[in-house]
């Protein structure tokens, strides 16, 4: 029997994962956007904003109603669809959250479809809304938000996205300092070409890192979470970024890059405890370094993804 209204949560991603540019993403834990779906006897979209802290479009031209207008006009269920859009993450911050906004559209729609679709054939309609928010279809949030986990973007032409067997579960601390750095801007500074040496390191790293999440080799994964392509240009945009780092890294976390395109950067560190320490010495160090507050989030990989929850889980909607 199909539900005739569901809520859906859709988490935050790390984008990249240091050597992955572009091509690895993982899920957290939280946080994370909600959408909430319910069926109407109207055909077409009903969208509106419930509770936000984030400007973000009331109307079409917002992803989550872009992604249940395209996959309402190419599935033709016998019902309309009534949508809210409840907005936790924050815009361009480097979490994934026009990425989590889309993963949870389309797994709302989905839930609600007579003959629901795989996880993995939903990507290319939340990919649509990524196009609309971002200006590209990169999967490299879309992917982790849908299907959990830690995933590899292999191709896109062919779309071939494969979830990575998991072994290890560090836990990773987010700091999202208050300050935006939009994708468009991250990516036009990054270098138009490479030499034979940085394509070598970063394949070397990016084979490490992948090794070690499927081994479950903290030793190998704190050497290989290293950027040597996105991280040297984007690191300008990020008040305080160097001072940071230098905080996190002598506060026992093991390794530390940007989440994304930033400004959020995070840590990765095995125990509870050392998370706590890093998160107030990041916090501290950005605020002594830069004059900025942030917020600091920790969390392990969230293997699920986006799901049907009961509530809002604690987020104050």
């Amino acid at each position: 029997m199909t539900k005739s209204s569901v809520k859906v949560f859709a988490p935050a991603s790390i984008a990249n994962v240091g050597a992955g540019f572009d091509v690895l993403g993982l899920a957290l834990e939280h946080p994370g956007d909600y959408v909430v779906a319910s069926k109407c006897r109207e055909k077409g979209v009903s969208f509106s904003v419930g509770k936000s802290r984030y400007a973000v479009p009331e109307d079409s031209r917002n992803v989550v109603a872009h992604i249940a207008n395209i996959m309402l006009r190419e599935l033709n269920p016998p019902f309309g669809i009534d949508m809210v859009l409840h907005k936790l993450l924050p815009i361009g911050s480097g979490l994934g959250s026009s990425g989590a906004s889309c993963a949870a559209a389309a797994f709302a729609v989905n839930a609600l479809l007579p003959e629901p679709l795989t996880r993995k054939e939903l990507i290319r309609f939340a990919l649509a809304g990524e196009q609309l928010a971002a200006g590209s279809a990169h999967a490299d949030n879309i992917a982790p938000a849908l299907l959990g986990g830690v995933c590899l973007i292999r191709s896109y032409q062919p779309l071939d996205i494969i979830k990575l067997p998991v072994k290890c579960n560090p836990f990773f601390v987010v700091a999202h300092p208050h300050v935006m750095v939009r994708t468009e801007e991250a990516r036009v500074i990054l270098p138009k070409s490479l030499s034979l040496d940085v394509v070598v390191k970063q394949t070397g790293n990016l084979g490490a890192l992948i090794y070690s999440l499927m081994h479950g080799d903290i030793n190998v994964m704190k050497e290989a979470i290293h950027d040597e392509i996105a991280e040297p240009e984007r690191a300008k945009l990020i008040p305080g970024f160097a001072a940071v780092k230098e905080a996190a890294l002598a506060a026992g976390a093991l390794a530390f890059s940007i989440s994304g395109s930033g400004p959020s950067v995070f840590a990765m560190t095995e125990t509870a405890e050392s998370a706590a320490l890093i998160a107030k010495a990041m916090t501290t160090s950005f605020k002594d370094a830069a004059n900025l507050d942030c917020e600091t989030f920790i969390s392990r990989i969230n293997d699920e993804g986006a799901k049907i929850v009961d509530s809002c889980e604690g987020e104050m909607l």
